[in-house]
C-alpha cells in the first residue's frame, strides 16, 4: 500500500470513529473525499489543518498512516523517531 492510500484510509477511518462528515475535516468536502480515496496527496499545512480539525497532532495521524502500511507497530515507529530526534540533537551540540 503507497502512502497517499494509507493516509486516506486513516483519515477516513479515524473520521468516521469520530463521527464527522467529510466537510468538517476540511474546507472542501470533494478535496476531502479525494485525500480519504488516496487519490490526493496533501501538502503539510494541509495535513496539519485535517488533523486539527480531527482533534488529534499531525504525528499522530502521520504514525497511524505508517502503521497500517506495516510492518512496524506504531510503538517501534515512535522508538525510532525518538531515537532519531536524540541523535540529531546530539549532532547539533557538537
Amino acid at each position: 500500500m503507497e502512502l497517499k492510500e494509507s493516509f486516506g484510509e486513516t483519515v477516513k477511518s479515524i473520521r468516521r470513529d469520530k463521527g464527522l462528515p467529510q466537510g468538517a475535516i476540511g474546507t472542501n468536502q470533494g478535496y476531502i473525499s479525494e485525500v480519504e480515496g488516496g487519490l490526493k496527496a496533501p501538502t503539510l499545512p494541509k495535513i496539519v489543518e485535517i488533523a486539527k480539525n480531527l482533534e488529534i497532532h499531525p504525528l499522530t495521524l502521520l504514525t497511524a498512516a505508517y502503521e497500517k502500511m506495516g510492518p512496524e507497530s506504531a510503538e517501534q515507529l515512535l522508538a525510532k523517531v525518538a531515537s532519531e530526534l536524540k541523535g540529531l540533537k546530539k549532532m547539533h551540540r557538537g
